[in-house]
């Protein structure tokens, strides 16, 4: 069945992460009042469902390019993925921020990447991406890396949240009523 084949793939890509990598994102989170974040396509919808955590977690968090979302300063992060690490608003957003001050944090599947070289990634994932097929990966695309990118982020929602006190019922109070 194809869905074990993916439950596979996903137990071997989690399997190199470390504790240490979800931590520093986690103090990187932490250490900022607001947090953007940035990316396209299937990435940017994983990176969208994240900004709707951390609110709910209370956080201060914005998705680049929303019509409601303010400009960056100083003092605030901003979390980018791109398996690539070559799809040009992303690079562009990235080097911008830099350029402004603002933190910046990477997750991407491409070391050799224009956006591996503009910082070095907080997260570096084995996946395939829209232009190379994966020795880890059958899915096509970067499938594996979008699903990588929301265990990650549950997985630090998660830690986050079991250090605070009635966290569901906070995070459910805040979660959107007008549905």
């Amino acid at each position: 069945m194809q869905s074990q084949l993916i439950i596979n793939e996903l137990n071997h890509s989690v399997q190199t992460l470390t504790n240490q990598n979800i931590t520093n994102l986690i103090q990187k989170i932490k250490q900022h009042n607001r947090i953007f974040v940035h990316g396209t396509g299937r990435s940017g919808l994983m990176l969208k469902a994240f900004a709707m955590r951390l609110m709910q977690l209370g956080l201060n968090s914005f998705v680049v390019g929303e019509t409601t979302t303010p400009s960056v300063q100083k003092g605030d992060l901003l979390i980018v993925a791109s398996a690539s690490g070559e799809t040009e608003s992303v690079n562009l957003m990235a080097k911008s921020a830099l350029k402004q001050g603002i933190d910046l944090a990477i997750i991407c599947a491409s070391p050799d990447s224009t956006l591996a070289k503009i910082q070095s990634p907080d997260i570096m994932l084995q996946s395939g991406t829209k232009y190379s097929q994966s020795q880890v990966s059958q899915q096509p695309l970067g499938s594996l890396f979008e699903q990588m990118l929301l265990i990650i982020f549950d997985t630090i929602i998660l830690t986050m949240s079991n250090n605070q006190k009635d966290s569901n019922d906070d995070m459910a109070h805040r979660h959107a009523s007008l549905e």
